[in-house]
């Protein structure tokens, strides 16, 4: 029987051939391991270099991070020498306590007050209130042993004014009682030429310029004027614009023989000196004497105003020298108040209810002044914003106990500060409040007070049930003072800035100078003999914790005389008690 051949037996002359073919094979082989092995040695590189990017990305990013705290820790430290809480090294005056050692905006901006005297500089940046490292000089420390590449730090890299209110730009006009710059009176002739356009650097020079000229001709003859009346207006553009009409006399005789002149005439201002938003001018005499023949410039010294606004720039500094800028923007008030009246009356929003009560008084005993006793543009006596509210008080009030640029005036809505537009929001009156309670509870009075008592017996907001000992009135620029309810101003007056949530009782002796605002309940009663003259201005609005505004309360009665005259220092003077604010924060 015959079987096939096993494997083994297989023709023994075939094997060479199939061992040579695969031994071909082996160079293709190799090529293939190693195109692999470089495949796996790449992804294995990148794998590697990407670990290590995330790992230099994420140190990056922390040391970003801390950069950015750090510049906001600048600016933070910035305003804390700003709203007074750190003192100036070395002292202005070795009295720890001395209004010169107190930073105002100009000293924060003027090199010569903002640096020390030691400092280099040619910027302002507070290094007499911050303490600058010896080391990095440009910066301050936040961490101890700070070292560029491991600590924290803050620069001030500028503080500066964005409105260069140091520099002035202003002219004048005036006209006699015809309209027209130049009068002839029988004979004698006065012409007034306006001072032109003119910047004045108050930085750079004494503030010297002038209000224009007046100059005389006349006839042979004797000439006489008692009182003639000549209103130069003074139109500021820069740093803020404001108009300002002063109303001035001509009085005094002249004789003209020939060519001989004999007497003058005199320009008489109702006072020295005239502050428009801060700007004061400040005339060189009241009575100007003006002479026949000759030219007389009415000369006047213009005041550098304390800035409205800072510009702070900040460069924070982290870890691995990383930076961060930040600016930011602070007004010299953290709250604001634009008065558009003497007494300002926030009327209700349905437009139907009238303030109840309301009674102005005698007008034997109670006088309501809009013209500005700091000599600045004039407002009404009492402004109102609802229809009703107007006729009401235009009827129920005296003619002859109202003073100002209208005795009553209804004002648009859109023209109040937010605060007294709305009551929610914000920006509305209820935020107001707030923001004014938590301004009082940050206030610390007397200065030493917290080495004796605990915070709130030493802030200056008073609850339900407490009555204020001091509201100010042995004050320079007065208090802050918030009553949460109602108060009676007492016997000796008060001054700065009253916020009361309830109802305001003003006594007939008792006076008031700065701004008084009575939100929330909204009633202010005045009654009582005395004669108390409060300056300043007052706003009343009732709201209550969730409606619109309601219809507020004014009441005056009883004998006595007194008096609630505008003045536009004494509220410039109250809001500045409520330290500088932030405007807005940005990264630059």
């Amino acid at each position: 029987m015959r079987c096939e051949r096993s494997l083994e037996t297989q023709n023994i002359a075939e094997r060479p051939v199939r061992v040579l073919d695969r031994q071909s094979e082996r160079g293709a082989a190799l090529i293939t391991v190693l195109l692999m092995s470089m495949l796996l040695l790449a992804a294995g590189g990148a794998l590697i270099t990407a670990t290590s990017l995330s790992a230099s990305n994420a140190a990056d990013s922390t040391a970003e991070s801390q950069a950015y705290y750090a510049a906001e820790a600048g600016l933070q430290s910035v305003m804390g020498a700003l709203r007074g809480n750190i003192a100036p090294n070395p002292l202005f005056n070795s009295t720890v306590t001395s209004d010169q050692n107190k930073i105002t905006f100009r000293k924060a901006i003027n090199l010569s007050t903002s640096n020390k005297s030691s400092d280099t500089s040619t910027v302002a940046r507070l290094s007499r209130w911050l303490s600058y490292n010896s080391t990095y000089t440009d910066r301050v420390a936040l961490t101890s042993s700070y070292a560029s590449l491991s600590g924290m730090a803050f620069g001030v890299e500028s503080i500066s004014d964005p409105d260069s209110s140091d520099i002035i730009a202003f002219s004048t006009s005036g006209a006699f009682d015809n309209g027209s710059a130049s009068k002839n009176f029988s004979g004698l002739t006065l012409t007034y030429v306006p001072r032109a356009a003119t910047t004045v650097n108050t930085s750079t020079t004494s503030g010297a310029s002038d209000l224009g000229s007046f100059s005389m001709s006349a006839s042979n003859g004797s000439y006489t004027l008692d009182k003639a009346p000549f209103t130069l207006t003074v139109t500021q553009t820069a740093p803020w614009p404001v108009t300002k009409p002063i109303a001035c006399t001509i009085s005094g005789s002249v004789t003209k023989t020939g060519g001989n002149f004999t007497g003058s005439m005199t320009l008489t201002f109702p006072s020295l000196s005239y502050s428009l938003d801060g700007v004061v001018y400040t005339t060189s005499s009241l009575a100007v004497p003006l002479t026949l023949g000759s030219t007389t410039t009415v000369g006047v010294t213009l005041s550098t105003p304390e800035p409205q606004r800072l510009l702070v720039k900040v460069k924070g500094y982290g870890p691995r020298n990383a930076v961060k800028k930040m600016q930011m923007l602070v007004s010299r008030s953290a709250f604001d108040y634009n008065a558009t009246g003497a007494i300002t009356l926030r009327s209700a929003d349905d437009n139907t209810s009238v303030i109840n009560p309301f009674s102005v008084g005698n007008s034997a005993q109670y006088q309501y002044n809009g013209n500005d006793n700091a000599n600045g543009p004039a407002l009404p006596a009492i402004s109102v914003t609802s229809d009703v509210d107007f006729t009401m008080v235009s009827n129920n009030i005296d003619p002859t106990q109202v003073f100002g640029s209208q005795s009553v005036r209804k004002v648009p809505i859109t023209s109040l500060d937010t605060f007294l537009q709305t009551t929610g929001g914000v920006n509305g009156a209820r935020a107001a409040v707030q923001t004014l309670m938590t301004v009082a509870k940050n206030q610390v009075w007397p200065t030493n007070c917290l080495s004796t008592g605990t915070p709130a017996q030493c802030d200056r907001y008073f609850g339900p049930g407490e009555t204020p000992s001091e509201l100010g009135a042995t004050q320079p620029d007065g208090l802050i003072t918030f009553v949460d309810g109602d108060v009676d101003l007492p016997p000796a007056g008060g001054a700065g800035l009253l916020v009361v949530t309830g109802t305001l009782t003003m006594r007939g002796s008792s006076d008031f100078k700065g701004l008084i605002l009575v939100l929330g309940g909204g009633r202010l009663y005045r009654n009582g003999g005395g004669n108390g003259d409060s300056l300043g201005a007052v706003a009343v609005a009732r709201f209550d914790s969730t409606g619109n505004f309601l219809a507020p309360g004014f009441d005056s009665n009883g004998s006595g005389n007194s008096s609630i005259k505008y003045d536009s220092e004494w509220v410039r003077r109250a809001l500045k008690g409520t330290g500088p604010g932030v405007l807005g924060i940005s990264e630059y």
